[in-house]
């Protein structure tokens, strides 16, 4: 009779702990990918949860100019750590040529922009140090210019002498500007 019950309890381990499986040690989820203007950010740094928003002292924003360098978008973030005022993360990715949607690589443009910063050990990580052989890329998914909406996702990944190489996976963003 006791097995009966060991059947039940095993598939609703399963289940409960196939759900968390984008949280982070602290319980934050990524945003949803979603297209319709939330003003979202979201990414993993070597697989943990990073979500920039604009309470309190964090910051994110979005800019896009249509008549500069035929379209330039920046996206840019901060994140005070655990409520301190000085030990920050923060990251921006830049590219311009952008006027409709599609995968933009970002390690073959010399006028991209892909930055990280960790201020609590002085690692500031540039798009030069961007790694040659990582696919980095923005992917503009949806480009409304009707409702100024701009949704997508990114990738890339950063080397800095002395520092631990930073993998920043599964970035995603909704924005209104």
């Amino acid at each position: 009779m006791k097995r009966t019950y060991i059947l039940p309890l095993l598939f609703l381990l399963i289940i409960t702990s196939s759900s968390n499986c984008k949280k982070s040690l602290f319980g934050e989820n990524l945003p949803a990918a979603t297209q319709e203007g939330k003003n979202t950010c979201g990414f993993l740094v070597n697989g943990k949860v990073w979500i920039a928003s604009r309470s309190g002292f964090d910051e994110l924003s979005f800019y896009y100019d249509p008549n500069y360098m035929n379209g330039e978008i920046s996206l840019n973030g901060k994140k005070y750590d655990n409520g301190s005022s000085t030990n920050f993360t923060s990251f921006v990715i830049a590219k311009n040529n952008i006027t409709t949607t599609g995968l933009y690589k970002l390690n073959v443009d010399p006028n991209a922009i892909a930055k990280f910063a960790k201020s609590e050990n002085n690692c500031f990580y540039h798009w030069t140090d961007t790694l040659s052989n990582h696919n980095a890329y923005l992917n503009v998914t949806k480009f409304d210019k009707l409702n100024h909406i701009i949704a997508g996702t990114f990738e890339f990944a950063l080397t800095m002498a002395g520092c631990e190489t930073v993998h920043i996976t599964q970035g995603r963003f909704d924005m209104k500007y």
